[in-house]
């Protein structure tokens, strides 16, 4: 485990090398996605400064969903994104065997290699989103806040688990470059209250693809709204991380390289 953070840590080093030698772009990329981040939550802003609501859900209520929502995958973000397109150059290039004769786990290799702290502003934002909603709220049970974050750690998973679907359909399909675009434009769904969707998508967003986990489960957790769907929902995230994990080692193991 210690050589696995210590391998982990050296990546990250990289990446934070290379922001420093181009601070000003690092720096705007920063300021341009945090106050993109902070204008997530106008839609919900304009609802309600027009005296209507969500049903069932205050303001600070349907913000704290958004917020972690931004939380979740602003956090994921850095670990998991550029794998999907890191994993579609390398096969195409024909350079993934690099990624396979260095010692260690493939699968982590090629995680921790696709380290970037692109969409850090994401992350600045949903922070001071989720602090000042909380603020604005009644405080949290100590069994809630851990709810809380036992259902934020399966949207992690979740996420990681799609990631690696992704990633894995670029062994066969390089030019998937559509596929990331489309998951997130669905997952914006598990930034909205469940309850407002009808049945059918409630279903989809919380068993079929569990995109409910990224925001509305745990932001419902942290408000004492618990219900055993959100249990239940938590199955399926761990099934689509046993899924991608064994989908991904699969392609490695059909993965022919540049003369296949």
């Amino acid at each position: 485990m210690r050589r696995y953070i210590s391998v982990l840590g050296q990546y990250m080093r990289i990446s934070f090398a290379s922001a420093a030698a181009y601070r000003a772009d690092f720096l705007m990329g920063v300021v341009i996605t945090l106050l993109g981040s902070l204008l997530a939550p106008l839609l919900t802003i304009l609802i309600y400064s027009n005296d209507a609501e969500i049903p069932g859900w205050h303001f600070h209520e349907a913000l704290l969903i958004q917020a972690v929502y931004m939380l979740c995958t602003g956090l994921c973000a850095p670990f998991f994104n550029n794998m999907v397109w890191n994993t579609m150059d390398h096969v195409r290039e024909g350079t993934y065997d690099l990624l396979m004769l260095r010692p260690g786990s493939t699968i982590f290799i090629t995680v921790a290699s696709a380290f970037s702290l692109e969409n850090t502003g994401s992350l600045l934002g949903g922070i001071l989103m989720f602090a000042y909603a909380l603020t604005q709220l009644p405080s949290p049970s100590l069994i809630d806040v851990l709810q809380f974050v036992f259902l934020f750690s399966m949207g992690v998973c979740m996420y990681f688990g799609f990631m690696l679907l992704m990633a894995a359909v670029s062994f066969k399909w390089v030019g998937n470059s559509r596929l990331p675009s489309i998951y997130h434009s669905f997952s914006m769904f598990g930034r909205y209250p469940g309850t407002i969707f009808p049945r059918g998508l409630q279903f989809i967003i919380s068993f079929g693809v569990p995109v409910a986990m990224l925001g509305y489960f745990p932001a419902s957790a942290i408000l004492g709204r618990t219900s055993w769907e959100m249990f239940a929902a938590a199955l399926s995230c761990v099934g689509f991380l046993l899924l991608g994990w064994g989908v991904f080692r699969r392609m490695i193991y059909l993965y022919q390289s540049a003369g296949g």
